[in-house]
């Protein structure tokens, strides 16, 4: 049963589609695939989601947003909560840690504080130690980010593990098995000065200089590696 599943919850742009797959192909890109294989379910597209015969799953980023509530999210969402009381390993990014908050009970919408775009500082709190997927990172590493929403209220349980001023839950284990993280360990430079170029309208609006922003843009290994080490925990579980 060493399979991860990649829930699908949205397309990026055609142009980064050419060059670089979608954002399924990303997390894959992400995994060991000589310990593991991936399958791909696509929620946008209506395709069912398994009740077992999988190891863990990877819910992606979407370019949609969560408080809209399409019927697919929804659907989703319940499979969640179905799962995460399975204690089925999960991992959620970007939306996908959104609608775990939404799945179970807390609340989604606008960061107060605008888009949080690029590479950003985050920062590991006390609760962070010895957490089985998060514990052995540095107490501050970089992460590619690119959202609008952000979770404003934590479901009951649910337990902080890192953020910044800008996003306090960036990090947040929901339960034994299941975290979500708001930046993204998929992206990769890039695909992080692509969203830039794609929003610096509405970023500018906002007050960031986006060529600065973009040009600040680097690797982040230690969230890259986070994708994997899931995986491995998943198989282990």
């Amino acid at each position: 049963m060493n399979t991860i599943l990649v829930v699908k919850l949205c397309s990026t742009y055609p142009q980064l589609i050419a060059k670089q797959g979608d954002f399924d192909d990303w997390v894959i890109r992400r995994l060991d695939l000589s310990k593991s294989a991936a399958r791909v379910v696509d929620a946008v597209a209506g395709e069912n989601l398994p009740q077992d015969g999988f190891s863990g799953a990877i819910f992606t980023g979407s370019h949609n947003m969560v408080t809209d509530k399409p019927d697919w999210s929804e659907r989703t969402a319940e499979w969640l909560r179905r799962q995460v009381e399975k204690r089925t390993p999960i991992l959620g990014i970007c939306y996908g840690h959104q609608l775990l908050v939404h799945a179970l009970g807390g609340v989604v919408g606008p960061n107060p504080k605008g888009r949080e775009f690029g590479n950003q500082k985050i920062y590991l709190n006390d609760a962070a130690k010895g957490d089985l997927l998060f514990g052995s990172l540095p107490r501050a590493f970089e992460g590619h980010c690119c959202h609008a929403q952000s979770a404003l209220k934590l479901p009951a349980g649910a337990v902080c593990l890192g953020g910044n001023a800008h996003e306090p839950n960036h990090i947040v284990r929901f339960a034994e098995n299941c975290w979500g993280v708001q930046f993204h360990p998929e992206f990769d430079a890039e695909a992080t000065r692509y969203y830039i170029e794609q929003c610096k309208d509405l970023l500018t609006k906002q007050g960031v200089d986006t060529k600065k922003l973009s040009a600040a843009v680097c690797p982040t290994p230690e969230s890259y590696a986070l994708i994997n080490r899931f995986a491995n925990f998943a198989f282990s579980a």
